[in-house]
This record gives C-alpha cells, structure tokens and sequence, in this order.
C-alpha cells in the first residue's frame, strides 16, 4: 500500500512538472502576424540584433554577432562571416539603415562577442557611455566592456575591461553610473546540456548582481533565468525579465543599491530583453511566443520562430504598480525576422531585434 501511495505522489509530481514545462515551452500557442504600421528587414543586420538600446535623441546601438554558450550548437551552421559588432541605426534617418561602429584604443577585437548592451548618458557632462556584455571567446570568459561613444566620429572608444567572480552567466545590464551597473545571471551552469537540464528542470538559480566601485556581488537571487535588467526613468526601480516564468520583477533601489522585491508583473510569454521609454516610463518588451521553436531555431537557424513585442504602461509612477496596461504591438511567425529578444521605441517607431536573424523597423499607427 505504502510504494503504492508512493508511485502515485511521485507519478503526481511528474505529470504537474510535464504539464508547466509543455505550458513554458508554448506548445499550444498560435502564432500569427500582427503589424502596427509598415514593417520592413534593415539592412546591415545579417546575424543577430540581441540587444537594443536607445539614446534621448533617438541613437539605437544595437549587438550583433553573439555567438554564446547555446547558440550554432553545430558548428557547421555557424556563418563564416560571423563577427560580433556593435551598430547604430538613428530613429532621425531611418533610411540609412544600420551602420557598424568602428572601436578605437587597446580592444581585443576578433574575441568580441556582444549580448546585453546599455547606454549611459551622464546628464551633467553629456558623455555618453556604451556598456556591453562579451563572451569572449577565446577564454570563454564573460565580461563587461565599457566604451566611450563620439558622436563627432560616430564611433567607440574602449576604457575598460571588467571581470569579477560573480559575472559567471552574463546576459545583460544596466549602467546607472560611469562605471556602476547591475548584471544578470541567466542561469547557474555555463556547460551546455547542464543549462538545457537547468531551463527543463525549471529551477530558480538566476541572479542579479551589481558593480559598483571595482568590486561585484549577488544583490538578488531566486529567478527562472534572469535575463533583461533596466530601470525607471527616475531610477528608483530596477525591472528584471523572467522568460521562462513569463513575468517581470520590480525592485525598489535602495540608497545603497541594494534591493527589495515589490511586485511581479505577470506578461505571459518568453520575455527576452526590457527597453525603458526615458519619456514615459513604458516597458518595451522582446519576446519569444513559443519557446520550444525559439530552441528548435538556435540549433538550425534556418527553422523559423516567432517573434512578438509586447509594450507595459504603467498609470501610476510609483510601485506597486495597481494599473497596468499590457498590449502587443507586433507579432511575426518567424518570416521576417525569427526570435525577438528585443525591442525599441522612440517617436513613434519601433525596431525589433533577434538573437540570431535579422532587425526589423517599423512605423507605429495603431496597435
């Protein structure tokens, strides 16, 4: 009687964990298309547009080129020309499309491998600062480096490396300093099929850490892969993505940078990486719909997945947030660009980016 009750509990705990898991991976999910406004391909981004970030007067700097630990899993899918880079593509002219930016000082730049990138615009001296996560590959270490843009030159200058014990699992950040931000960790394991086994096991190993005054440290842990990190307009909260638990967390940032959980935003789908509109304080977000051809895609580049953008508002500016407006503003099956993991607002148009495919733009008229 008694491995009776034991077989039913254990079988119990095994169809609850395959019913979330089949739920997570989206399998019951339609995917269809949904334009806000004219859309088309931009191009000069061939390889991935993972990360997107936008100045106050409309500068996207875009990552391009991440060959991370799960990405081309078959080495012979790899594109032979495959380079990580960073790009501009300016909301003001949107007809020059994307333009890669040239890097200037000591960089080592054939082992540079974007992922998560932020810009910092110091608002008393205008220096504008580019932050990006490298995997570098060489080493196959993660690290942060941190470059000067010149706007005169239209390009960026390196000032630092830097690497810290706790920056295991890099996948994005968020400057809130010349030289502070906060960083997530996606997952604990870096190997490949241990970090496929921690995703499927849908455990919560994700940190958040910060960076502060040349030392790191985990500032928040307890996350189903931490991934897109931002921060209110007034920096007083601090969002980071949830995608295989489809939420977002609120922090409220303390004086000391630390932080307190005040809210969990619930969105539904696999979001990837979290633009803060500077204006307005909404939440633009780049999602993956269905998750298992999100997978089925970064091992054959060539099987499409779905790509959606969803835009939070929020009516009030403190949080807990009580009113919030959750719609989607773009949904693609993957026939013009393939997993979204990004996406950029400013004056009424928007670009949406991908890990590995291309960059769509497009102007907003409704939604």
């Amino acid at each position: 009687m008694l491995r009776r009750l034991v077989l039913y509990v254990v079988l119990a705990v095994a169809l609850t964990h395959i019913s979330r898991l089949v739920l997570v991976l989206g399998y019951f999910k339609t995917i269809h298309n949904h334009r806000p406004g004219p859309c088309r391909v931009v191009d000069g981004i061939a390889v991935g547009s993972e990360d997107i970030t936008v100045s106050g007067d409309g500068l996207a700097f875009i990552s391009s080129g991440l060959r991370g630990k799960n990405y081309y899993s078959d080495p012979r899918l790899v594109p032979p020309f495959l380079e990580g880079k960073i790009s501009l593509f300016d909301f003001n002219h949107p007809e020059n499309n994307a333009v890669e930016l040239p890097v200037k000082g000591n960089f080592d730049r054939e082992n540079f491998y974007p992922h998560g990138i932020s810009l910092y615009e110091d608002p008393k001296t205008g220096e504008r600062r580019l932050f990006a996560v490298n995997h570098h590959l060489a080493t196959d270490e993660d690290r942060v480096e941190i470059f000067l843009f010149d706007d005169k030159t239209r390009s960026l200058n390196h000032l630092k490396t830097v690497t810290g014990k706790n920056m295991y699992s890099l996948n994005d950040l968020v400057a809130i300093g010349p030289e502070t931000f906060y960083f997530s960790n996606d997952q604990y394991y870096v190997k490949n099929w241990l970090r496929e086994l921690e995703v499927l096991s849908l455990v919560s190993w994700g940190t958040v850490g910060l960076y502060s005054n040349g030392e790191d440290r985990i500032v928040a842990s307890g996350f189903r892969n931490s991934n897109g990190v931002n921060v209110s307009p007034d920096g007083r909260y601090l969002y980071v993505a949830q995608p295989t638990a489809g939420s977002i967390v609120v922090f409220e940032i303390k004086e000391d940078h630390s932080l307190e959980k005040i809210q969990t935003i619930l969105v539904h789908t696999g979001v990837d990486n979290i633009e803060v509109d500077k204006k307005t304080g909404d939440l633009w977000l780049g999602c993956h719909p269905s998750f298992h051809l999100w997978v089925d895609h970064t091992k054959n580049v060539t099987n499409p997945a779905g790509s959606q953008v969803l835009r939070v508002h929020f009516e009030s500016k403190s949080a807990p947030y009580e009113k919030v407006d959750i719609r989607q503003v773009f949904m693609d099956d993957g026939n013009m660009v393939s997993g979204a993991s990004s996406a950029s607002y400013y004056d009424n148009k928007l670009l949406v980016g991908t890990v590995i495919h291309k960059m769509a733009y497009c102007e907003i008229k409704a939604f």
